[in-house]
């Protein structure tokens, strides 16, 4: 599990409900239907774990259009966006960790700014791939990405859309 991921998966657990307190009112994202609901980082995120694992071969629409060096290129980015992730999951169970000796809130907030960090950080690197491409294998690894998308279903509390979608 990554560190945004992991982040995710905790800013969306909806908190036991209080004695009579109604249940959250839950909201699906789910790429198949409402595709514009899943966000960049998590779609590029989920490119560079599928690049950097496995047979760590380019996409075949992709692969046609890079050229040897855009490829070894995006594999490294790929790498890198991996080790970054490693990083970002050690620090929010930092957080985790002291989470006892703080207030909730700031643990909270700490948590939020690490992950938008994070998430951030994996843009920048979509961004630093997309910009060493030439402008056809660009656009192929592109329509890649964002043919992940009808694949990712998530539900959540509704109030924590806005988190699950930032820093968009």
């Amino acid at each position: 599990m990554t560190a945004l991921t992991l982040a995710a998966i905790l800013m969306q657990q909806p908190a036991p409900p209080a004695a009579g307190m109604p249940a959250p009112e839950m909201v699906q994202v789910d790429g198949s239907t409402r595709p514009e609901l899943v966000p960049q980082w998590s779609v590029w995120g989920y490119v560079f774990r599928i690049l950097a694992g496995g047979p760590r071969q380019l996409p075949s629409s992709v692969a046609r259009l890079a050229s040897a060096d855009e490829a070894a290129a995006i594999i490294k980015e790929a790498d890198a966006v991996q080790k970054a992730d490693a990083v970002c999951q050690s620090r929010l169970s930092a957080i985790l960790s002291s989470a006892e000796s703080r207030p909730a809130a700031d643990t909270d907030e700490r948590l939020h700014e690490t992950t938008v960090e994070c998430r951030r950080a994996t843009l920048r690197a979509r961004d630093r791939v997309l910009d060493g491409l030439n402008p056809a294998a660009a656009a192929a690894l592109s329509a890649f990405a964002e043919s992940t998308k009808a694949g990712t279903s998530i539900t959540m509390p509704k109030r924590n859309l806005d988190r699950f979608l930032e820093p968009e």
